[in-house]
């Protein structure tokens, strides 16, 4: 059996702080609406850039795979434009998400001269004087919903080097701005407020459910809430499990409880169907963190329904609550086939960002 722990992906998601850069609002009174996808970024930097060392180191940290996806989606799609088509097509300047990049001292380069005007003389000294002063972000820079992120370094040698390592930053200021965004998206309708408070007043748990997930099941330890389109099939489980060696957070328990907990309640029309972790067809990615205060440990991995044709993605957290001696395992689970799973399972993730188990539950 394999395990893999993948640090960066929902250190991303989670984290709310910035190190080494600069937000700015824009006024967006008669700024066009931002168009564009999460995890969708166009980055300007010119053509020579883009194709050598810096721009192969940029696209190896931007593009690399999206955790446990059946097919590689990486966790951004990028597009490319060079400072001279950015000027030109003037739609451009309407993207939800802008990474503008260069080196300041290139005065041959039209990015860097953008860069330059942007964040003004003394903040140029400052790039060169201080290392840590390398990302300026800018919010409905020119429309309204939008993130502008300059990317520099003094030099081009200085460039490459906060590439290399400050690119989670950079990262964190554009998932901030697509965790906003879907936000609205998953609540747009309101939340299923009747789901929501059986949950807390069974579990004295608060998780607050979109109104287009209904709930299929709710006893003593286990909630089943569901989504169904003509696409996509999204579940959420939430079980109570009292503390015990059996619920020690580690990946043994983890797959041995989620397979009991779907094999239960998780079943197609075909006779004898359940589903359970594919742990053979790809890794699970198990990630030790805190959660809403509480030691936690998240899983990632694929599922599949056995005795019938049908797959997917889940994840897991399974989170100790020490105040109420119980275990409490959220888990999300989806099923798109031809569908990009990556914004999919984002927004179970966003969903269960709402959960709170503050202080002792009352026997």
């Amino acid at each position: 059996m394999r395990y893999h722990f993948n640090a960066i992906f929902i250190t991303l998601f989670l984290s709310s702080t910035f190190f080494s850069c600069i937000q700015q609002r824009t006024n967006t009174i008669d700024r066009p609406s931002a168009y564009g996808k999460v995890d969708n970024i166009m980055v300007v930097v010119n053509e020579e850039t883009w194709t050598t060392t810096i721009g192969d180191t940029f696209k190896n940290h931007f593009e690399a795979p999206y955790p446990v996806t059946p097919r590689a989606e990486p966790i951004y799609d990028l597009h490319h434009k060079t400072p001279k088509q950015f000027k030109k097509e003037k739609v451009l300047k309407t993207h939800r998400a802008i990474l503008i990049m260069g080196a300041l001292d290139d005065m041959n380069d039209p990015t860097s001269a953008l860069i330059r005007k942007a964040i003004g003389p003394e903040n140029v000294k400052k790039a060169k004087n201080q290392p840590s002063y390398r990302i300026v972000s800018h919010k409905d820079r020119w429309a309204k919903g939008q993130t502008v992120v300059y990317w520099f370094g003094p030099t081009g040698d200085e460039l490459l080097k906060t590439v290399t390592k400050d690119y989670q930053e950079v990262m964190k200021l554009f998932n901030k701005a697509d965790t906003e965004f879907f936000i609205q998206q998953i609540y747009a309708s309101g939340s299923n407020v009747d789901a929501t408070n059986a949950i807390f007043a069974n579990f004295k748990i608060d998780l607050k459910i979109p109104k287009n997930f209904i709930l299929e099941n709710i006893d003593s330890t286990t909630v089943w809430l569901k989504r169904e389109t003509n696409k996509t099939l999204s579940n959420i489980f939430i079980t109570i499990l009292p503390m015990a060696d059996s619920t020690e957070l580690n990946p043994e328990n983890h797959k041995r409880i989620r397979n009991q907990l779907t094999k239960i309640y998780f079943s197609t029309y075909m006779e004898g169907s359940y589903m359970h972790i594919d742990d053979q067809f790809g890794p699970i990615y198990y990630q030790e963190m805190t959660f809403d205060k509480k030691v936690t440990l998240q899983a990632r991995g694929l599922w599949r329904v056995v005795n019938d044709f049908m797959s997917g993605l889940f994840v897991t957290y399974m989170i100790k609550d020490s105040a109420n001696n119980r275990v409490i395992i959220l888990d999300g689970s989806l099923h798109a086939p031809g569908q990009k799973k990556r914004p999919r399972m984002r927004k179970l993730d966003i969903i269960f960002s709402t959960f709170s188990s503050q202080g002792q539950v009352k026997k």
